[in-house]
């Protein structure tokens, strides 16, 4: 592909991508996978607005202990953009009892997301088990998000789609 022809491609993407909000560029957010019956990848990790961030993995992860890592402006942003439709304003939490999560399969793990910024702090808490299509589009940004930020050296130890567990590679 000629130069011009990326320029034009780049300027459309500019054009059609939402502008992040002033919340979203500056939150902190924190994402927190918990454990599920099973070698499910263990782990919490915060990034802060300027892509800094520091990893924690704690059990069947690829690393164990802290690992501080540096997200690109546009890993960044694609990151939090993913997330920013499922903030909600103060805390919910989609687990058994919550109305979009009317019956729900054991054993899967939960994803927490907290975000801090200058309006407060937000905390989602979603568990994978909670299997119905409304909550399909938040299930896969929750599985998906991590991909956006160069995390897959630290988390990757077995394959998970969905949020599941599949098997060792």
């Amino acid at each position: 592909m000629d130069k011009p022809a990326k320029l034009l491609i780049a300027i459309g993407l500019t054009l059609v991508t939402p502008a992040p909000t002033s919340a979203q560029t500056q939150a902190t957010i924190t994402l927190e996978r918990g454990p599920c019956m099973g070698e499910c990848p263990l782990y919490r990790f915060r990034v802060g607005a300027d892509g800094i961030g520091v990893f924690e993995g704690r059990k069947f992860t690829a690393a164990i202990g802290e690992h501080r890592f540096m997200a690109s402006p546009e890993a960044s942003a694609a990151f939090r953009n993913a997330l920013a439709p499922f903030r909600p304003k103060g805390s919910e939490d989609v687990v058994l009892g919550h109305p979009r999560c009317k019956q729900m399969s054991t054993d899967h793990p939960t994803v927490s997301v907290l975000w801090e910024d200058s309006e407060g702090i937000d905390r989602l808490s979603y568990n994978f088990g909670c299997r119905s299509t409304e909550n399909g589009a938040l299930a896969q940004a929750l599985a998906d998000a991590p991909d956006l930020l160069p995390l897959a050296d630290l988390i990757e130890r077995f394959p998970l789609r969905d949020g599941e567990f599949h098997g060792r590679n």
